[in-house]
């Protein structure tokens, strides 16, 4: 890091900081403060029978890694009078600054000149959408992206036998937190120097995943597998809003009440299909990558895009798996101009329904359909580069499609 920029580096993270943790202690945020303080009171009480469907009426969505971090926050709100829902947003609060250096490190590594480094640490830093997720909803999101993170640069920058274990273990640890990135898996199983690095990737990740989760699936398998089987909410984004956009206006004019209706059959059926369309992206995903083996910034790229593009149910808080890796492409100029014309989205999802109205509604599907065509195009113009980028029949990975060293704009594959 250059002396000169050093300074600028910690206003960065300061100012940064300090407004998320402005956020946390000054609103309640997102209503899933509510469910993480009914998990974490159960979880304290009940152990690995947390996810019994049975108790308290309240189920938990998400694998169990997350789980201590709410049980910790419980019981340091109750000895020290600190509200709960500013105490636990102090994790992803914190995923943030540790995503914001990661990135910093990994154009460092791609040869990005200081201020495109310090560009990049500004865009998680202060960046709207960071900022509104960590600071204001508190989702785990950024916690379990940054694991993911970490074991993306621990697979790029590592060359020795150790490379797939540490990798796979990161990967482990955020699929424990949240299952989404297990699906990094796909585009760095392209890059695996052998099958035997492959296998032990994928060992590694399962390994942790089974340590965690095997004691709450044997307590309580019927509530485990409930968890588990969420897919997300129909009607916010994704193909469920284009199939039924009449039903994403009013779920969003009537958020949290129990009287919205119910999408018509075509999103319905997409909706509940989550699963089996989740599964046929990544086959075909991953047929694309072995056949153009492009580099593995630009596979987990394209991994985003398709996920973004073709799944049934998008939340706005599913864009931080993706930005840091969209930074750490080079897309910087096209990561800052979608953190700000998704705003208006960010002020309607969490300002109450009744500022806004029907308006308010209307606008929001107007701006997720418009971000869903952008997934779609994006996705066709990176799948277009990589194909450009060489020929199949080469087996050697093919050189990231952004350089990284000067004005960090999308270029053509060498």
């Amino acid at each position: 890091m250059s002396p000169a920029r050093r300074p600028l580096l910690w206003l960065i993270a300061a100012v940064g900081l300090g407004v998320r943790l402005f956020l946390a202690f000054h609103w309640y945020g997102n209503g899933d403060i509510f469910t993480f303080q009914l998990i974490g009171l159960q979880a304290e009480q009940h152990g690995v029978h947390t996810y019994a469907t049975n108790i308290d009426g309240v189920f938990w969505p998400y694998p169990p890694g997350y789980l201590p971090w709410l049980v910790a926050a419980v019981k340091l709100s109750r000895e020290t009078g600190v509200a709960f829902q500013s105490l636990v947003q102090a994790l992803p609060i914190l995923a943030d600054l540790g995503i914001a250096i990661a990135v910093y490190v990994h154009l460092g590594w791609r040869g990005a000149t200081e201020r495109s480094r310090v560009a990049g640490f500004a865009l998680v830093m202060l960046g709207p959408v960071f900022i509104a997720i960590s600071g204001y909803h508190g989702q785990i999101d950024p916690v379990a992206t940054l694991a993911g993170v970490l074991a993306f640069l621990v697979w790029e920058r590592s060359t020795g036998p150790g490379r797939p274990i540490a990798a796979g273990l990161l990967i482990g640890v955020g699929a424990v937190l949240k299952t989404v990135p297990v699906l990094l898996l796909v585009p760095l199983l392209v890059s695996a120097r052998s099958v035997k690095e492959a296998a032990k990737l994928v060992a590694a990740a399962v390994v942790v995943a089974a340590i965690a989760c095997l004691p709450f699936l044997v307590a309580e398998p019927a509530g485990f597998r409930k968890g588990l089987a969420y897919t997300g909410v129909p009607g916010r984004g994704g193909l469920s809003l284009i199939a039924d956009p009449a039903f994403a206006a009013d779920r969003r004019l009537n958020s949290g009440l129990a009287t919205v209706g119910v999408p018509n059959d075509v999103a319905n059926w997409i909706s509940r299909a989550g699963g089996p369309i989740t599964l046929v992206i990544l086959v075909v995903l991953l047929a694309f990558l072995l056949r153009y083996r492009p580099a593995p910034i630009d596979g987990v790229v394209l991994l985003w895009l398709a996920v973004f593009a073709l799944s049934p149910n998008f939340l706005l808080q599913y864009l931080i798996w993706a930005l840091p890796f969209f930074i750490m492409a080079g897309y910087l100029w096209e990561t800052a101009l979608l953190q700000v014309a998704v705003i208006p989205v960010l002020l309607i999802t969490y300002l109450s329904p009744s500022v806004y109205g029907r308006t308010g509604a209307d606008a929001y599907v107007v701006i997720m359909a418009c971000l869903w065509a952008f997934w779609v195009i994006a996705l066709a113009v990176v799948a277009r580069r990589i194909m450009r980028g060489r020929p199949a029949a080469e087996r050697a990975t093919q050189p990231p499609l952004v350089e990284v060293g000067g004005a960090l704009s999308p270029g053509r594959a060498a």
